[in-house]
């Protein structure tokens, strides 16, 4: 294990150059790597990969997902994720393909590198669009060119097809192995659901492609992940050092607006209510200093109509305090909520989800069984019919945050979470949107899908958001730099802004050919990628807002009496 802390040390030095000259040597000593054993590379290979992920949620991506809510701005991207990537991991990951390529003895090592390189460059180009890709890490030229993202979708489905092949289950051993703990069928596994997650994805832009690949991997279901024992995770350390990016963030730090959690989102909070989704008390907890609401109440023992004040225990954080601009826009005075702080009002992730050694989920059984309904559901194959996924991915992600079989099933019973069938949902706070759910399954499969992604899966909920479109998300109000509608509203990212330092200073040309590739308009965060099917977001300075509390009123039931039977204090205001 020494031995594996001081290789971290020349790992986790970074340099401010261009991601791809002198790749192949930047922070490293060849004649210490020579010697290394490929376990302690991919060891560190996985935690600059992990670490950095979690930073990204933290800083970009949760706010994305309008589950969590940072109370941050939508901020294209920033220079560490190009370096850390191509240099720390990508660049590792192909010194260790030189070394150990074509040696049987290490067959295994190398397809489980190849495995994550996808991974990550499933991240970059989901992230930028175009990037260095072939002939990354191939070449001292600082000018490298991009490739397209077809280019690069096409050749990580077959690189994930054949790493998936080459693994042989009686061959090279991995130990350690922090992410399967030397399970090579689990190795397989994750290739092959990880296939399936980007074959999906690029049904748009490449839809030959896509079905081809999820054709392929449903005709084989048992290489896939099959239950919770095969979740892919990275687990962290309670020593210091070896913990979680969260930890360090928000439990140690003071960064995050002096809390050690981040609140829940107000959009997500409508759809727990809506559907009586009991993940409400799974996914956050209680508000350290309960809201108070004023609602209007019936009383069994009167014909008189109760105006009252009453504590609620949940509260969402609305994506941004609207602005001055934004509420004479709408019509309003006051935004929502109005006078409930951060975080004392609001609901905040669990402290186990901060915990220094929590593990990052990089795949979940329960992704699959969503993943598998949508290839079902469109034709492309399984064992199963597409409700039977759906339910299972449902019952799956509930098992997994504790929640029993019977609160699944009366979960699945309800309008619009049962197959087939329309829920009617509460409005928005500012009333302008409805958590309706339609009665078109594939948009059932989106939605339980995204609540899924929470917490590490923030990048994958922002990908299933940009190719499908089934969520109409409020707009932020404090969009950085998205300027949005006239600096006041902006819709979520499509992208990332290639990074000045790493690329457009050193890289010009390779540059240039990045944004040829992207199109119209350019590297701007409003460039969508090609896996986006086009889409025309409301145009938010014409929306009809209004404050709508319904979806927090009658918490507890429709009479004061039953406030009482609650335990719950309420202050009678007025009555008629």
């Amino acid at each position: 294990m020494k031995k594996i802390i001081i290789y971290l040390t020349v790992l986790l030095t970074g340099i401010a150059v261009s991601c791809t000259k002198n790749f192949t040597t930047l922070n490293t000593d060849p004649s210490r790597f020579a010697s290394a054993a490929p376990e302690a590379i991919l060891t560190g290979v996985y935690l600059n990969t992990i670490n950095k992920f979690e930073s990204n949620n933290i800083s970009y991506l949760w706010e994305y997902t309008h589950i969590v809510d940072p109370s941050g701005r939508y901020i294209g991207g920033d220079e560490g994720t190009w370096k850390t990537m191509y240099i720390n991991v990508l660049g590792n990951t192909e010194q260790l393909k030189k070394l150990y390529q074509g040696n049987a003895a290490y067959t295994n090592r190398v397809a489980i590198a190849d495995i994550w390189e996808c991974y990550v460059f499933a991240y970059l180009v989901g992230t930028y669009g175009p990037i260095p890709y072939s002939n990354a890490g191939k070449t001292d030229n600082p000018d490298v060119e991009y490739d397209s993202e077809n280019t690069i979708y096409t050749s990580l489905l077959s690189r994930l097809k054949a790493d998936a092949a080459a693994i042989n289950v009686n061959g090279d051993k991995v130990n350690p192995d922090v992410i399967f703990n030397g399970n090579l069928t689990q190795w397989i596994k994750f290739a092959n659901s990880l296939r399936l997650r980007l074959a999906l994805r690029v049904q748009y832009n490449l839809p030959d492609v896509a079905a081809t690949n999820i054709r392929d991997v449903m005709a084989n279901e048992s290489a896939l992940l099959t239950s919770d024992a095969d979740n892919a995770k990275f687990t962290y350390g309670t020593a210091t050092g070896s913990q979680s990016p969260y930890y360090n963030s928000l439990v140690l730090g003071t960064s995050y607006l002096g809390t050690a959690a981040p609140v829940m989102s107000d959009y997500v909070f409508t759809y727990f209510r809506s559907y009586h989704d009991p993940r409400l008390d799974a996914y956050f907890q209680k508000a350290a200093t309960p809201f108070n609401i004023t609602d209007t109440l019936t009383s069994t023992n009167s014909t008189l109509h109760y105006v009252v004040s009453y504590p609620i225990p949940h509260l969402g954080q609305p994506k941004a305090a609207p602005t001055q601009t934004a509420l004479s826009n709408w019509g309003l005075t006051n935004g929502p909520f109005n006078g409930a702080t951060v975080p004392v009002n609001f609901s905040t992730m669990p402290a186990a989800l901060t915990a220094a050694a929590r593990p990052f989920y990089i795949m979940t059984y329960a992704e699959v069984c969503f993943m598998k309904a949508e290839a079902a559901l469109k034709g492309y194959g399984g064992s199963q019919s597409a409700d039977q996924y759906y339910y299972a991915g449902i019952n799956a992600n509930f098992a997994f945050w504790g929640l029993t079989g019977a609160q699944a099933s009366a979960y699945e019973a309800q309008d619009g979470i049962k197959w087939g069938t329309a829920g009617k949902g509460f409005n928005y706070v500012l009333g302008f949107i409805n958590t309706s759910i339609p009665a078109d399954n594939m948009t059932k499969i989106w939605i339980q899908e995204w609540l899924n992604f929470y917490d590490d899966g923030a990048f994958d909920a922002w990908c299933l958001q940009r190719r499908t479109h089934s969520l109409i998300l409020p707009p932020h109000t404090n969009p950085g730099n998205n300027p949005g509608t006239n600096g006041v509203y902006a819709n979520l990212p499509d992208r990332w802004f290639y990074p000045v330092q790493s690329e457009i200073n050193t890289n010009p040309t390779g540059y240039a050919n990045g944004v040829k590739l992207l199109g119209s308009p350019g590297d701007y965060v409003f460039t969508p990628l090609k896996m986006e099917p086009p889409y025309t977001y409301p145009d938010w300075s014409k929306a009809k807002a209004f404050i709508d509390y319904s979806f927090v009123e009658k918490w507890y039931g429709n009479n004061i009496e039953d406030l009482t039977t609650a335990g719950i204090k309420y202050t009678v205001l007025s009555t008629y």
